[in-house]
């Protein structure tokens, strides 16, 4: 089983980080409520290579995660594709 993650930033100024880390594990559904205070925090913080990276989210552009959690916030539209 693969339990690793990617996470890509897409910053406004055209720029991006991919970031590879491990499954955070835990419940479900308190996962979805920890990315639902992400959003809210106007910031995300990430460990990278035994260091504290703070991003404010006014910079991002969008953010790419996979593979998808299986719990979301309520707030997820989900079933979208993506049209060209």
């Amino acid at each position: 089983m693969n339990n690793k993650r990617l996470l890509t930033i897409y910053f406004m100024d055209g720029s991006e980080m991919s970031i590879n880390f491990p499954e955070q594990g835990g419940n479900p559904l308190l996962l979805a409520k920890r990315v639902q205070e992400a959003i809210e925090a106007n910031q995300i913080a990430i460990e990278v290579d035994e260091k504290l990276i703070v991003i404010p989210t006014n910079n991002i552009k969008y953010m790419h995660a996979s593979p998808m959690p299986d719990e979301l916030p309520e707030t997820v539209i989900r079933g979208g594709s993506l049209k060209n």
